[in-house]
């Protein structure tokens, strides 16, 4: 078995523990976003670039494929949600590969082989590493165990092995030690000044006494003459402030949906079908061979459920039903439900026991006669007075049971009736023929077994029953009515002016949905990779055929494509026309308000109200009847100001005018300036963490995403 193999079987695939090493305090979300078949296709070989590092599709490829297998050997289903997100996965760990690694080379941070067997053999070694290392009964990390692993594998002469460890297990977790360190120096490297500390508390204890009047914008019309804000205006702005207004690639549609649910009709007949066959299923002898017969959307499930665990619809008419009855059709969610109490009985929510194994199964087996005799004897010795414990500590093949302190194993009763993982003869025993304190003999897959009920806990009714369910689905011909009426409106509608004619033309609802990245899983809700594809695939005024999401048909235009790089103004256009159309508002207030001689006269002549506030400190961030405008703020600690009419002020709200009648400072109630400058310092700190770095790097950054010219 190869050394991969033996990985794999002892951890359930070491590489998703891995990749999370890889992305610790980047990646800190479990959110999907999904998929693709995570294989190479398309015909560009590079999947992008980081800093003018190419990313080799076929190798970005190979790792999507690796991780899919792990959670694959861990139970997930890879669907294509997960598939998606394990595709985002790889990728933010190329760029924080590339990103960390050049910045420590600048610097000469490095983690060297000696500083690894130091991690990873000792207490201090990554959780992901030590818990494939670790009994899970005792919970202690076993280093010579595994260093002994580590030396096989650096011993092993498979290239793939040692290249599978270094990128599974080396690589990612001396990746993560650089980025500690590098993490260490930027906090190490903050400090506050004591005198910027000092200067902060002069300022936010001044305060100053003023007057005020203003005129909001609000108060004039935006559809006034010389109001309207052109889209050379927005570019203009757009370009005099890009860090605030980039964006990526993206792209909008308009798209109408045509629903293919189930119908009225559908949903009676349904209703009908379940109606018709509710007597017959009322007098069945048989209720598993009965649901079973007639295709129920619930299979039965031949074991009771404890009244307080019960969450179905109709509990408790069911649980009032006599043994034998039914109920329904009733709906539940989207389907109708015919259910039939079958049986009820009193069983414990929990059942503690212990047992002694001879087994006659799998390795170390022992011959059936021999193993017969030999826990007739065992059960013999303890019934005529021996230690229970000891005996099944001496003789018992159950190990893993013996390593549980008195080898008392709990179980709950829903764990005890699934027949996929419980032995159905051993839970018979514990669970409904014994009592607490019984011991008895019982024979399973595994071998015999000596088991001693030791506890049997919280008694209540439990139930079993059984359900004719019959899902709510369209029929053929409401499907085929949709898809009919989906792939005409896109057969007539083939371009942006036919769509949006043909939308009115039927009375449809047309939507919109916007800011659609490439390589989304989704876009409007739909989950779909290859509607996202197409979107990118196509051009400006392209008509989708229809897409089949489910319970609908859905017909797309490509109505935006949008660079990488600052806001066109149609996208600006919601931000920024506010702010441009309130500067033109203020110049028409200035040229309004004309000379100034005294504010009550301003106030006097434009019908304002002159409002005062005495303590306006440099600090503050509202002010009442002025709110939040700090033009104003800082206005009032502007000397000019002091016993006269500032000049207009542009506000966020409006146009002011201000008069400053006096100036002065509060008591300094705040902690000694060194313990500011700690305290501000420790924040600071804090606030730098991988995440907050690497969000840094990025932004300074070159970074080319071409994944989906590569087939992804």
């Amino acid at each position: 078995m190869s050394i991969i193999q033996q990985l794999r079987d002892r951890a359930a695939i070491l590489l998703i523990s891995l990749i999370a090493l890889s992305l610790i305090g980047f990646l800190v979300q479990d959110a999907f976003v999904g998929g693709s078949s995570g294989l190479f296709s398309g015909p560009s070989t590079t999947a992008g670039s980081i800093n003018g590092r190419k990313v080799d599709a076929r190798e970005y490829s190979d790792k999507v494929r690796l991780a899919e297998e792990g959670y694959r050997s861990r139970g997930y289903p890879m669907n294509e949600m997960m598939s998606q997100n394990v595709m985002e996965s790889i990728w933010n760990s190329y760029i924080q590969d590339e990103l960390v690694r050049t910045e420590c080379n600048k610097l000469g941070i490095a983690f060297t082989p000696k500083e690894l067997g130091a991690l990873l053999f000792s207490d201090d070694a990554p959780q992901e590493f030590k818990q494939l290392f670790t009994d899970q009964n005792t919970g202690v990390y076993n280093i010579d165990g595994a260093r002994q692993w580590f030396a096989n594998i650096k011993k092993s002469k498979k290239s793939e092995d040692v290249k599978a460890i270094n990128e599974q297990l080396i690589n990612p977790l001396v990746l993560n030690q650089m980025m500690i360190k590098y993490v260490s120096l930027v906090s190490g490297a903050t400090n506050v000044p004591k005198w910027m500390v000092e200067k902060m508390n002069t300022d936010n204890n001044t305060f100053a006494g003023i007057s005020f009047a203003g005129f909001p914008y609000g108060t004039m019309s935006d559809s006034l003459p010389g109001l309207k804000v052109t889209d050379a205006e927005i570019n203009e702005y757009v370009q005099q402030h890009k860090d605030e207004y980039k964006q990526e690639k993206t792209r909008s549609i308009s798209y109408v949906v045509f629903d293919a649910g189930p119908s009225k009709g559908d949903s009676t007949a349904i209703l009908n079908q379940l109606e018709a066959l509710k007597s017959d299923f009322a007098v069945a002898a048989d209720a598993r061979a009965f649901v079973t017969r007639n295709n129920s959307a619930l299979p039965f499930f031949d074991g009771y459920a404890l009244k307080s665990n019960l969450q179905m619809a109709m509990k408790d008419s069911i649980i009032a039903l006599p043994v034998g009855k039914v109920i329904g059709p009733y709906l539940d969610g989207g389907s109708y439900v015919i259910a039939k109490k079958v049986d009820v009985m009193k069983l414990p929510d929990s059942v503690y026991c212990r047992h002694i194994l001879i087994r006659t199964a799998g390795e170390g087996a022992t011959p059936d006669s021999t193993a017969k005799k030999r826990i007739d004897s065992i059960a013999a010795a303890i019934n005529a007075g021996g230690d229970f414990e000891k005996i099944m500590m001496q003789v018992s093949d159950d190990k893993e049971a013996n390593k549980i302190p008195g080898g008392i194993m709990q179980f709950s009763s829903m764990q005890i009736q699934n027949k996929e993982s419980f032995d159905p003869d051993f839970g018979k025993f514990i669970l409904f023929d014994g009592k607490k304190g019984d011991r008895k003999v019982v024979k399973t897959q595994f071998g015999y077994h000596y088991i001693h009920i030791t506890e049997q806990k919280k008694f209540e009714d439990a139930y079993k029953v059984a359900y004719l369910s019959k899902r709510i689905v369209p029929s053929p011909e409401t499907d085929n009515a949709a898809s009919a009426a989906a792939t005409q409106f896109a057969a007539n509608s083939r371009n942006i002016k036919a769509f949006d004619e043909n939308v009115t033309k039927q009375k449809l609802n047309k939507r919109l949905a916007d800011n659609i990245r490439e390589m989304d899983y989704s876009a409007a809700g739909l989950p779909s990779r290859q509607f996202v594809k197409w979107i990118f695939e196509n051009e400006i005024g392209d008509v989708s055929e229809p897409f089949d999401f489910d319970d609908k048909y859905v017909v797309a235009v490509i109505t935006g494509a949008y660079s990488e790089g600052v806001q066109p103004a149609q996208v600006a256009r919601p931000l920024v026309e506010p702010l441009l159309r309130n500067r033109k508002k203020a110049a028409e207030i200035i040229k309004k308000i004309g000379s100034i001689t005294t504010l009550e006269a301003v106030a006097s002549a434009h019908n304002l109200t002159v409002l005062k506030a005495d303590t306006v400190r440099f600090a503050d961030q509202f002010i009442p009847n002025l709110g939040g405008e700090p033009k104003v703020i800082g206005a009032a600690f502007y000397k000019q100001n002091l016993n006269k009419v500032s000049a207009p002020i542009e506000g966020g709200g409006g146009v002011y005018l201000i008069q400053v009648h006096n100036t002065g400072a509060l008591p300094n109630t705040a902690l000694p300036a060194e313990d500011q400058r700690k305290m501000l310092t420790q924040q600071i700190k804090q606030y730098i963490n991988t995440g907050t770095v690497i969000d840094a790097l990025r932004k300074a950054s070159n970074i080319k995403d071409n994944r989906r010219e590569a087939g992804f």
